[in-house]
């Protein structure tokens, strides 16, 4: 297989050799997942935005010892946790998940592990999505991604391919997504009914 020269481990090489375009790419890609971990500890925008600039600064001096493409995500995740856990005991926020009035905060926001494994499963199927050819990506994105979700005639127009064809094409895809997505290291495929790109699931039959 040829390798594409914007997968991560192509784009962490050339960030490497100081290539400024690589590195834009590779933050662009990222960018989600790093808002996604302040959000689940319920930072402010600003104080989101301070945890963001600080990790892009971390992994632009550290990006030697990211040593591989499929550690990326969990050094990500586990650096921004790391800065997001720091800003919230600054501003005194994060004690209130560890004392007592923890117990009076709604149940969803003691569980941050919970959310920040959702975060994860979100963005490895936004790169699997990604990782797709056409017309399996736009087919997808269409689908799934779009808000409102444009009608059959309008999808069969931009794919060229007649209407009838794109039910079958959908289910091929949805088992590449799907294998793609596996391969990302989280054994467990997206769920059907989940919504966004975080689950690509059908909206209709």
């Amino acid at each position: 297989m040829v390798k594409r020269r914007d997968d991560d481990g192509s784009l962490l090489a050339a960030c490497r050799t100081g290539d400024s375009a690589a590195w834009e790419t590779l933050i662009r890609r990222y960018r989600r997942l790093i808002y996604s971990v302040p959000s689940a500890y319920r930072l402010p925008v600003d104080q989101a935005d301070d945890v963001f600039q600080r990790v892009t600064i971390k992994l632009f001096e550290h990006v030697s010892r990211v040593r591989s493409a499929e550690t990326l995500p969990a050094w990500l995740l586990v650096t921004t946790r790391r800065e997001s856990r720091e800003i919230s005991r600054k501003e005194k926020r994060y004690a209130s998940f560890e004392d007592e009035d923890s117990e009076r905060l709604p149940a969803d926001s003691l569980d941050v592990a919970g959310r920040l494994d959702a975060v994860a499963r979100e963005h490895a199927v936004a790169l699997s999505l990604e990782r797709m050819g056409s017309p399996c990506r736009e087919l997808l994105t269409a689908l799934y991604v779009e808000d409102p979700t444009p009608p059959y005639d309008e999808i069969s127009r931009r794919l060229g391919r007649p209407i009838g064809s794109l039910g079958p094409t959908r289910s091929r895809c949805l088992e590449k997504l799907k294998s793609l997505y596996l391969e990302s290291g989280i054994s467990d495929p997206p769920a059907p009914s989940s919504g966004a790109t975080g689950g690509v699931g059908p909206r209709r039959s």
